[in-house]
């Protein structure tokens, strides 16, 4: 039940954010700028200690991909983002026939990229991860 509440909640709070960002003059409506772009980056368990994964996120043709969820089924997602001054928003959901969903955002400014991700299993409490990277040339 926590897991749900917590889920609930925690999607609640990005559809806010995204459409405040999306009524916002402030903001630009996406316009593909992170598509073709990949970007190597750092992946963390929040909260916890460890060795960092490597990984390596693709955006191309309105989709996301991260190439080390691939072991675990997961394929390309869409992406939405929004653009403000420099700085890009994003979120993908992107899901495994096997191993759940994994429910994405980031902020991609100049050549760095920072985000979040959540990892929700079937009977599992949600796994959140941090990650960092840079444009890969």
């Amino acid at each position: 039940m926590r897991h749900i509440v917590f889920s609930s909640l925690l999607f609640f709070a990005i559809a806010v954010c995204l459409s405040i960002i999306n009524s916002s003059p402030d903001y630009a409506a996406a316009d593909e700028s992170l598509d073709g772009k990949s970007f190597q980056v750092k992946i963390t368990e929040y909260g916890k200690g460890g060795q960092p994964t490597d990984d390596v996120l693709i955006f191309k043709d309105g989709t996301f991909f991260s190439t080390d969820c691939e072991q675990y089924g997961f394929g390309s997602a869409q992406y939405e983002s929004v653009s403000k001054g420099g700085a890009t928003l994003f979120e993908a959901t992107a899901k495994s026939k096997t191993d759940g969903i994994t429910e994405w955002e980031g902020k991609v400014q100049g050549d760095s990229i920072t985000g979040n991700f959540m990892w929700s299993k079937k009977d599992q409490e949600p796994i959140m991860y941090t990650y960092a990277g840079s444009l890969k040339k």
